[in-house]
C-alpha cells in the first residue's frame, strides 16, 4: 500500500458512508392518543349537562315568592330532615 493512495481511500470510504445515511429512512413517528375510562366519560356528560341547564329555575322562585307574599308559604321540618338523612345515607 502507498502512503500517497491514503486519503484517496479515505475520502471514498467517507463519501460512501454519506450516500449509506441519506439512504436510511426516518423512523416512524406515531400520533398521540388518549384512552379515557367509563368513569371519566360520565363525569364529562355530567358536566356538559350542568353547562347547558339554567342555573336558576325561575319557575320555582316565583311560585315560592308568591307563596311568601301572601302568607302561605310553609315549609315541613320533618321533610327537610328527611331529605337531609336521606342525603347523609344515600339512600
Amino acid at each position: 500500500m502507498k502512503i500517497g493512495s491514503l486519503p484517496i481511500v479515505a475520502m471514498e470510504q467517507y463519501n460512501s458512508n454519506k450516500v449509506r445515511a441519506r439512504k436510511t429512512e426516518a423512523p416512524e413517528v406515531k400520533a398521540d392518543s388518549l384512552e379515557t375510562t367509563n368513569a371519566t366519560r360520565l363525569f364529562s356528560e355530567a358536566l356538559n349537562a350542568v353547562r347547558v341547564s339554567p342555573e336558576v329555575r325561575m319557575d320555582k322562585v316565583e311560585a315560592v315568592r308568591s307563596q311568601i307574599a301572601s302568607g302561605t308559604y310553609r315549609i315541613d321540618a320533618a321533610a327537610v330532615a328527611a331529605r337531609i338523612l336521606a342525603g347523609v345515607t344515600g339512600e
